[in-house]
């Protein structure tokens, strides 16, 4: 039985360094889209902590520019409720839910949210004695009842002589919550010893981290921000898809080894004796001839289908290895709703095209947004809005070139990169993308869609980061002169 015991030796050599191959490349790749995975997630979670700090910044601001006002100084001074309440509710906003001046006494003397509510006692309350002592308070406090950050400070005349204070609160709520991970794949929650709150209901909070944020507590005990991932189910398809992989490849191994040894066993004779001829003819006992009659009688009586499907195993093993990874490389760069680029690969085709225009060439690229997006979520459902999704990106698709690149961002964002392509041009492709999106009537969804574009074109030097905030604060300014347009870098 040596001839058996040398090909199945052979054969389990060959595909042992197969499967071995694909185990290290399967688990490359799942290395690599984890570290992808974490790296997005590190980047929502920074995303949540600048909106947050944004938050009590604009808090600060708003009673800055009302501190700053003459006319609030002299209204403080002579107690007069209206003009407190008509400057107070021009800063009202989903920023500033509720802006009250109070005398140094503790009396409210204007509420911007209420004009006909003044003269309460909020002097026991723990941010209006931290303010009066202390000139400011940034934290959580209750106002109302109701659980605010809130950013206090003492109204000085000529800025030195004390005549009041100015509050300036954002109620915590499920609204303030869900503002500040939308886009991401994130959630945040807020704890303390009266209330729980999450930004995404009967979901928890996975690989948890507190906010970095210096608040006061002020008479509200164990108040924390916690961020975390909403779902494990992008990381969990990851490991399903690699295990799965090193299953069916067991089971392949485990099965082909079988069926190899009970078809060495069955046709091991017809082998033995082609090779008996050549034995024969090497001890002389067979002439030239008389070899060639034999193996030509043996190959009439013999079947060789056998022989070409051992050879072809370890070849088709190796083509379903490769099969595998094409197959995981292109879920791993996919969008699955739109079936368009993710940002992964869109990352990496940017890349590209910088490494290209050092060397001559130029390209121009589109940041891309659906107006109202959250709208139509909000009023309609979020099967309308992955509808809305995937009709917009094929109209999109519609729009553009071979050569362009067209991806989602994130949410209802786009990016569409234009390969030698300036300025001019790429505001004429943005513009029938545009037009092409407002005028198309969707099956599910009774209200025009539109588009608002941002466009960007390559500069010497340009990193990622340089060309892609170009081509946001354009989409930006698209959105802040109206929407439903095309605005360019310059």
């Amino acid at each position: 039985m040596k001839l058996y015991n040398k090909i199945l030796f052979l054969t389990l050599v060959q595909l042992g360094a197969i499967f071995s191959f694909g185990i290290y490349q399967i688990q490359s790749l799942y290395v690599t889209q984890k570290a992808a995975f974490d790296q997005k997630n590190l980047i929502q979670s920074e995303m949540i902590q600048k909106r947050f700090e944004e938050k009590l910044d604009q808090l600060q601001k708003t009673a800055q520019i009302l501190i700053n006002s003459q006319e609030v100084v002299t209204g403080i001074i002579s107690n007069d409720t209206d003009m407190l309440y008509n400057w107070s509710k021009l800063f009202l906003s989903s920023s500033a839910h509720k802006i009250h001046f109070i005398d140094l006494d503790g009396t409210i003397i204007s509420r911007g949210e209420s004009e006909f509510r003044f003269g309460d006692d909020a002097s026991k309350r723990f941010y209006v004695q931290q303010a009066l002592q202390n000139d400011t308070f940034l934290g959580i406090d209750k106002v109302d009842d109701k659980e605010c950050l809130i950013f206090a400070k003492r109204i000085k005349q000529y800025g030195e002589r004390p005549i009041g204070l100015i509050s300036v609160a954002l109620i915590i709520d499920d609204d303030l919550l869900s503002s500040l991970v939308q886009g991401t794949t994130m959630n945040i929650a807020y704890h303390s010893e009266n209330q729980t709150l999450s930004a995404i209901k009967h979901e928890t909070l996975s690989n948890a981290s507190s906010l970095h944020v210096m608040l006061q507590a002020g008479s509200i005990k164990e108040a924390s921000f916690t961020i975390g991932l909403a779902s494990e189910d992008e990381l969990q398809a990851l490991k399903e898809a690699r295990t799965n992989f090193f299953v069916s490849i067991g089971i392949a191994l485990i099965l082909f080894v079988l069926a190899l040894h009970f078809t060495l066993l069955k046709h091991l004779k017809e082998y033995k004796s082609l090779s008996q001829v050549l034995i024969d003819f090497y001890e002389d006992r067979l002439d030239i001839k008389e070899v060639g009659t034999t193996i030509k009688h043996t190959a009439q009586e013999r079947s060789t289908p056998e022989v070409k499907k051992i050879a072809e195993a370890p070849f088709n093993m190796s083509q379903k290895v490769a099969e595998t990874q094409d197959a995981l490389e292109h879920l791993s760069s996919i969008d699955q709703l739109t079936s368009l680029w993710n940002r992964r690969k869109l990352e990496e085709f940017l890349d590209q095209k910088l490494k290209e225009s050092e060397r001559g060439s130029f390209f121009s690229v589109l940041m891309i947004d659906i107006d109202r997006f959250k709208t139509i979520n909000d009023t309609c459902g979020h099967e309308i809005g992955d509808h809305v999704l995937e009709v917009t990106a094929q109209l999109m698709r519609q729009s553009v070139r071979a050569s362009d690149i067209l991806g989602r961002w994130g949410g209802e964002e786009f990016l569409l990169i234009l390969p030698q392509t300036d300025t001019q041009g790429a505001c004429v492709i943005a513009e029938q993308m545009r037009t092409k999106v407002k005028h198309h009537t969707f099956d599910h969804y009774a209200n025009t869609v539109t588009l608002s574009l941002g466009v960007a074109t390559y500069r010497s030097g340009d990193t990622p980061n340089a060309i892609l905030k170009r081509a946001d604060t354009a989409l930006y300014r698209a959105k802040n002169n109206g929407r439903d347009r095309v605005e360019h870098e310059d």
